[in-house]
């Protein structure tokens, strides 16, 4: 009993408040209202869904909801809705006091929401320009917008707008459309039962659904043809006849989202670009960097590795791939996972230990500071770093090597050497120019060398500071989204690339000499293919992470195979360049038969792949010795190995699930 009264006495102080304030707020100048919106040079048109294209013009899907425009509406669906959801709509001035009281009373009253308490015009301008949070900016911005409304339109347009837009569930807004989602039929053919259904369904879409709550939906329908009976729209008789008449329900299966992991992050980029409220007004076209030709390989190649690897008996239930063009910073391919519905982890965004293929970033950083060359000898035994002890993985890695065959072999300890030379914070600096965003300062240790990252690096920047050697040394932040426009051609957003020269043209050109040399004879020969390329392996402890991270003169790619849970991957011979590295051939090779790349084999190429595509990734022959001008010398070994061994990944934060569009009533039940 107290719990009632304290609720009352909080509801009758909010409707004091909200009385008062709308109380001063109607008596403003209603034009002031609608010079400080903006409205006096809107003008509304119904809005299509947003169209995402490709960089060439390609679409590659729609988001938002789905609407069917209409000039009019059924009077009796009119009067249903102004006698629900607004009953003095056509006497107040966009905000109504008694109606807020009143519905206050029917909630206390019936226990429920029987009546909404916003009017039509305060749920149009949500619906048109805000989103549904409830805060008191959101609220007062919305009085503004409905006084303008109402000075702009009147209240005929204002309905009418308001059925055009309100969101219906089944991702549709608009009851013409929702007419035809829920009974196939058009709006003007709705029969009594059925557009008491719909009305009832205006206050919680979601919650009302027929797909979910049925019966809630019934008794809904049941309350607004009360509603209808005590207002003397219609007879009690007629109230009683409607409800024991049957609705058929249209069946429905949601549409499967195309893209889910790229349009996750594009999602998300395009609500930072230019907010919630104006992507969930639609009527946009998004042009992106994304190459939907790559896209649609990399997504079938990742699925495709992913069966094979299973039926194999390898436990890697995850696998992300990012491709970037190095001369922008354009993303054209992103696949974050295997299958979204059993996995929305978006692991190409998502930081994992990077093992061995962080070790090219300090490698270049070292040789930028003239600390080494290709030909530095460096001291591989097994030793202490001031307390820290790294091994190799090979039982016969030489005590001495050089730099070129400790990137091409992988050797932890030499490697550990460079970092220790180049020092942690020149590292850091460096690291962090090339576009790596997850340092933490628990990280300033020499387990770094390896990989040993507090959260790691993701695929997406991993792919993005690899580009710098196959470009000159100049890092370009990623992107996804080129411009945003509205329906009427106004640019809301465009991409205002920079970029940054973090080597020297020689550094990097250095570098990528070396690197082409690990496909070619080291720990990535397994992702070699036709066009000339480089690239670098990584193992972390227990498989927990495998990668390969290769370019050519055209395009980045990152692969990384994992467990999004951090379980190590259980099988044979899991290292990086014996299951990413040949994904990343697989996928290079189809785009290039595909006629993607521009550049052309050397003449003095071996015979070209053939086009035909095996089902199961290539299992890859061990690493080849140096030409022989370049063979190791009598203590090194003739045939390197791949892993490393840094330390284990903590298990991954959820990236947020591609967003839906929210219901367009405040009130839920």
């Amino acid at each position: 009993m107290f719990a009632t009264i304290k609720k009352a006495v909080a509801i009758f102080l909010i409707f004091i408040v909200c009385f008062f304030a709308g109380a001063w707020i109607t008596l403003a100048t209603p034009e002031i209202m609608l010079y400080a919106t903006g409205l006096d040079t809107w003008e509304y048109h119904s809005q299509d869904q947003t169209i995402i294209y490709d960089r060439n013009g390609q679409e590659i899907t729609r988001i938002g909801y789905k609407r069917i425009y209409a000039d009019d509406f059924p009077e009796a669906l009119k009067q249903a809705v102004v006698a629900v959801e607004d009953r003095r709509f056509y006497e107040h001035a966009s905000l109504d006091p008694r109606g807020i009281t009143r519905a206050l009373y029917n909630d206390i009253k019936e226990g429920n929401k029987s009546e909404g308490g916003s009017t039509i015009t305060q749920q149009l301008a949500r619906t048109l320009f805000l989103t549904q949070e409830k805060t008191v900016s959101r609220k007062f911005k919305e009085l503004m917008i409905a006084i303008a409304l109402e000075e702009k339109y009147g209240k005929d347009s204002i309905l009418n707008m308001y059925l055009n837009e309100v969101y219906m569930g089944r991702g549709c807004s608009g009851m013409a459309s929702a007419a035809n989602i829920y009974f196939g039929k058009k709006v003007n053919q709705l029969n009594e039962a059925e557009i008491a259904m719909l009305v009832g369904m205006l206050q919680a879409p979601e919650y009302y659904s027929p797909d979910s709550n049925m019966e809630g939906l019934k008794t809904r329908q049941e309350v607004v043809l009360n509603v209808l009976a005590e207002q003397g729209l219609i007879s009690t008789q007629q109230a009683e006849t409607t409800k024991k008449k049957a609705v058929k329900i249209k069946s429905f299966e949601a549409p499967k989202v195309t893209h889910p992991y790229l349009m996750n992050y594009l999602n998300d980029q395009i609500i930072d670009k230019i907010g919630k409220e104006r992507l969930y007004q639609g009527g946009l076209k998004v042009h992106t960097s994304i190459d939907l030709d790559m896209q649609k390989t990399a997504e079938s190649k990742v699925v495709q590795h992913a069966k094979a690897l299973a039926s194999q008996g390898i436990g890697a239930k995850d696998i992300a791939m990012v491709s970037i063009d190095p001369d922008t910073g354009g993303i054209r391919a992103l696949v974050g996972g295997v299958d979204w519905d059993k996995n929305q982890y978006n692991m190409a965004l998502l930081p994992r230990q990077p093992g061995s293929a962080i070790k090219p970033l300090y490698y270049a950083a070292a040789m930028e500071e003239d600390l080494i060359k290709p030909d530095t000898q460096l001291n591989n035994k097994p030793r202490s770093f001031n307390g820290y002890t790294p091994q190799n993985d090979q039982s016969s890695a030489p005590e001495t090597v050089t730099v070129r065959l400790a990137l091409l072999n992988s050797y932890n300890v030499a490697s550990v050497e460079v970092l220790n030379q180049l020092g942690l914070n020149k590292a850091f600096a460096y690291l962090k120019n090339c576009g790596i965003t997850t340092l933490k300062t628990e990280d300033k240790n020499l387990a770094l060398a390896l990989g040993g990252m507090t959260s790691g690096i993701s695929p997406i920047q991993m792919a993005s500071a690899y580009a710098m050697y196959t470009n000159g040394g100049v890092y370009y932040p990623y992107f996804g989204i080129d411009t945003i426009e509205d329906d009427l051609g106004k640019v809301l957003f465009a991409n205002q690339p920079w970029k940054r020269q973090v080597m020297s043209a020689d550094t990097a050109s250095t570098m990528d000499a070396i690197l082409k040399d690990v496909v070619k004879y080291g720990t990535g020969k397994s992702a070699s293919f036709a066009l000339p390329s480089g690239g670098k392996t990584g193992t972390t402890t227990q498989s927990k992470d495998l990668w390969f991270v290769g370019y050519t003169d055209e395009l980045v790619t990152a692969v990384w195979v994992g467990n999004s849970d951090n379980s190590a991957i259980k099988g044979y011979d899991t290292y990086g360049g014996r299951i990413a590295a040949p994904l990343w051939r697989d996928y290079m090779v189809h785009l290039y038969y595909n006629g993607s790349f521009k550049q052309k084999p050397p003449a003095s190429s071996p015979k070209e792949e053939t086009p035909e595509e095996p089902e199961t990734p290539v299992e890859p022959d061990k690493p080849t010795n140096p030409p022989i001008d370049q063979q190791p010398g009598p203590q090194q070994p003739k045939t390197p190995v791949v892993p490393d061994n840094p330390t284990p990944s903590p298990e991954p934060k959820p990236w947020p699930n591609i967003k839906q569009p929210p219901n367009t009533n405040e009130v839920k039940p």
